[in-house]
């Protein structure tokens, strides 16, 4: 696994830090909090930060005082900036922008857009997130295991474990049923990515393998399953981060 990405969290609420903490260490960053711009600020230069996250349902004055430390002070200043804030004006989304936010994220919070603004601002160069799951994968080519066990999967692929890993670039034809999905999905796998056992301390042996040709019909289904899996439990509170 590579290490997550540091985000500097200012949520003036502990209920609000906690939420944003389980969400952002679910889709791979490591949350750093801070109750207000000042703390914030302070933190900076103690962090390797990627971004910074600030709750922005704020006073207006708080909100424009919070963005402005945040955008100018040294530590700090050089981070995108994404502000979550409640559905609202059109206007408030665009002073910021103008105040020079790199990005606001309405609440409740759309998962799938999230990560796709985090994983822009922060560099991250996997394009969608992904789930633990442990599903029987078939393989219908010759190799070592017909069967083999995924450890996480998202809409863009799977990694599969074995201690016989096939060389990058091998196709693979795959056939699996996602938990709580009744239908086969039937998609071409190529291998980016293998670990010999023993050769990454944290990373069980195993190939990385990229989708290839995939329906919309089966990335939507993966897709739903990833987010039930890493959301399901989440859904009421992404309705109480609203009120």
């Amino acid at each position: 696994m590579s290490e997550k990405k540091k985000v500097l969290v200012v949520c003036r609420t502990p209920v609000g830090r906690m939420y944003l903490g389980v969400l952002l260490n679910r889709i791979w960053y490591a949350p750093v909090f801070a109750a207000t711009a000042g703390e914030g600020a302070e933190l900076g230069s103690g962090h390797a930060l990627s971004l910074i996250m600030l709750d922005g349902d704020l006073p207006d004055e708080e909100r424009k005082a919070a963005v402005s430390l945040l955008k100018n002070n040294p530590a700090v200043k050089h981070l995108p900036l994404v502000v979550v804030l409640a559905a609202g004006s059109a206007a408030a989304c665009e002073a910021l922008i103008s105040a020079g936010c790199s990005a606001v994220v309405q609440k409740p919070i759309d998962f799938s857009l999230l990560y796709g603004v985090l994983r822009r601002l922060s560099g991250e160069p996997r394009q969608a997130p992904r789930a633990p799951a442990r599903i029987r994968v078939e393989i219908e080519e010759q190799t070592p295991s017909r069967f083999q066990t995924s450890v996480n999967i998202s809409e863009g692929g799977m990694y599969l474990r074995t201690h016989v890993p096939l060389p990058e670039n091998t196709v693979l034809h795959l056939s699996f049923t996602l938990p709580r999905d009744a239908g086969e999905i039937k998609v071409m796998g190529e291998v980016v990515r293998h670990i010999p056992l023993g050769a990454e301390f944290e990373t069980e042996p195993g190939i990385g393998l990229q989708f290839k040709g995939i329906s919309e019909d089966a990335r939507n289904r993966i897709r739903s399953f990833v987010k039930w899996t890493l959301m399901g439990d989440l859904e009421g509170d992404l309705e109480l981060q609203t009120l």
